[in-house]
């Protein structure tokens, strides 16, 4: 944190005459202030990703063992479980065959015979995880 102290300080030191003094106390408020700025930015990006979140998480929900995505009244995924679970990724599940399999971590899941999922030509679009 600033000392405003020291604006006073660096003030009556360039009053007296005493200028490499009130420079050198300048060059540390600098120091400070560029430190403050950069707390301040680290501050707001993590604070940005919490917010985005928890937006995320808000409408995340889970049916039949599977997470789903709802966006805009569309039920987007079905995503995979486990990586969602143990690494907090949104990894969309792949149709093949009458199972679901996640392409990052190779789980295999039989989806339930009333299962609400998209046929395989339904173009589906990637979710890229979060980095933790």
């Amino acid at each position: 944190m600033l000392h405003y102290r020291l604006f006073k300080e660096i003030n009556d030191l360039f009053a007296s005459g005493r200028d490499e003094q009130a420079r050198r106390l300048l060059m540390e408020v600098q120091s400070r202030s560029i430190a403050l700025h950069d707390e301040v930015n680290l501050l707001q990006t993590r604070l940005k990703t919490l917010e985005e979140a928890m937006r995320l998480s808000c409408n995340l929900f889970r049916r039949n063992g599977l997470y789903w995505l709802k966006a805009q009244d569309i039920n987007l995924g079905p995503f995979c479980p486990h990586c969602y679970d143990h690494e907090g990724g949104l990894i969309r599940l792949e149709r093949s065959k009458g199972t679901l399999h996640c392409p990052y971590c190779h789980t295999v899941i039989t989806p339930p015979t009333h299962f609400e999922g998209a046929s395989d030509d339904t173009p589906r679009a990637r979710i890229i995880p979060f980095a933790n």
